[in-house]
């Protein structure tokens, strides 16, 4: 982030004793007392919260990139060397991803620097608005978690199926085995935390926070996680009021939203990535050679033919690399910001929301006229007046492709994958496994791996 540079003292402090599992002893309980002493040095460690969410397993782009893998349904391709995310895109992963280990320890470094932060409130005067990004943050990172480590919501029984462990509070402070080792909540159980924090976040955060999270994240994200839970009339609520507060705009240019230094006036959170401080994985893996990537991730000719010609987001966001390769363009600068929640997207989840929910519609748009208006910036064809379903779920793919979007559609809309033969929306391989050295490290899982590992 922007602002860590300021802080860099107490980040190094914060970096020995905030450890990568939920079992791991800080190496010095110490460090923290010292460290943590005034409201400046607890929005500092809140910075540093911000600093791991960016991290490039986490939001600088395995997240995002581990979505789309997994989630692919003929649109990309892994052409290169790396065996994890090759197993990913195939679908063949085992316990011993090293990417998807990454993953799950990077998120809950993320997670136990929010806590810290959220312990420490009173040396901050209990300030609404960092215990409202701490807990934005906390509840994020969460909810990518339990998408991508346990069961979708309407597979089975939420109340029954085991999501992540949650860990509510600092791993550092009191060091307690006991406590420490813990095992799996429900699916509904870590549902039930997102929404309490993203509440209160919703409620402690302003309106204008520059690029921290402000009060249209948390209602942007309540958004995203209403429509992944089938809470479709809840989830068209917070995409409308996002949508009518007239804060954001659609970029005048589909191009525009993408490769920028500063956020957009689209963008309602973003990475904020520069020369001294952040990493753009997306921009390693997607971009070209010639642009200092690594052209890993390759577009296939089967998406490109789901678009009419004259669609901007075929011509102005896919680029060939040669004569067998197409790129996408959304990450070609390796120091640009990375869009987590645009305003694009709350279109889309009015409309899905709107459609599924029926009766009264929320906002002046039917879903037709939200799609129309992703179309026009687009130039491309009108949409349909009554769009159905697989109207909708296609121009998120137009719209949304490689922002991490592919595996939550597939699985919300149980869409079997048509990939080394048809793979079953909620297929055991479609669920990444529990880390094996988490498995060995934590005795509360024992007997707690995904099923198929």
């Amino acid at each position: 982030m922007k602002k860590v540079n300021k802080f860099f003292t107490i980040l190094l402090a914060v970096t020995f004793i905030t450890s990568c599992d939920l079992d791991i002893k800080p190496v010095d309980s110490v460090v923290e007392e010292d460290a943590l002493t005034d409201a400046a040095s607890v929005q500092a460690l809140l910075v540093g919260a911000y600093d791991r969410l960016s991290d490039e397993n986490l939001y600088g782009g395995w997240i995002q990139m581990n979505s789309d893998l997994l989630g692919t349904n003929l649109d990309i391709t892994w052409g290169g060397t790396f065996s994890e995310p090759d197993d990913i895109w195939q679908k063949v992963i085992t316990v011993n991803n090293a990417q998807v280990e990454l993953t799950w320890s990077k998120a809950y470094e993320a997670i136990n620097v929010a806590n810290i932060v959220l312990a420490n409130l009173n040396l901050a005067d209990n300030d609404p608005v960092i215990e409202g990004e701490a807990k934005f943050i906390r509840a994020t990172v969460y909810f990518e978690l339990v998408r991508l480590f346990a069961k979708d919501w309407a597979d089975g029984n939420p109340t029954v199926n085991l999501g992540v462990p949650l860990k509510l509070e600092p791993t550092n402070l009191v060091y307690n085995p006991s406590a420490n080792f813990i095992s799996r909540n429900t699916v509904q159980e870590v549902y039930t935390q997102i929404l309490a924090d993203l509440q209160d976040a919703e409620a402690n955060l302003p309106d204008d926070n520059g690029f921290f999270a402000t009060s249209w994240a948390a209602k942007a994200m309540l958004a995203r996680v209403h429509l992944q839970r089938r809470e479709y009339n809840l989830a068209r609520i917070k995409a409308n009021e996002v949508i009518e507060s007239g804060v954001f705009s659609l970029a005048d240019r589909v191009d525009r939203c993408f490769n920028l230094e500063n956020n957009s006036d689209e963008d309602i959170f973003a990475i904020q990535v520069t020369d001294q401080d952040g990493v753009n994985a997306l921009h390693t893996f997607y971009a070209s050679r010639s642009l200092n990537g690594r052209r890993d991730i390759r577009i296939r000719q089967e998406f490109m033919d789901l678009f009419d010609p004259s669609d901007e987001r075929l011509t102005r966001l896919i680029y060939p690399d040669g004569s067998t390769r197409n790129l996408s363009g959304k990450y070609q600068n390796q120091f640009a910001n990375i869009s987590i929640i645009r305003l694009a997207e709350m279109y889309l989840i009015r409309a899905e929301g709107n459609l599924v929910a029926g009766g009264t519609q929320e906002g002046p748009n039917t879903p037709g006229e939200d799609l129309q208006v992703l179309r026009d910036r687009a130039k491309a064809p009108n949409a349909p007046v009554s769009p159905t379903i697989a109207d909708i779920l296609l121009e998120r793919k137009y719209e949304l492709a490689f922002e991490g979007h592919f595996i939550h559609d597939i699985r919300r809309n149980e869409i079997t994958i048509d990939q080394f033969g048809p793979i079953l929306w909620n297929a055991d391989e479609l669920v990444f496994p529990i880390p094996q050295r988490e498995m060995d490290a934590n005795p509360a899982l024992s007997g707690q791996q995904n099923s198929g590992y």
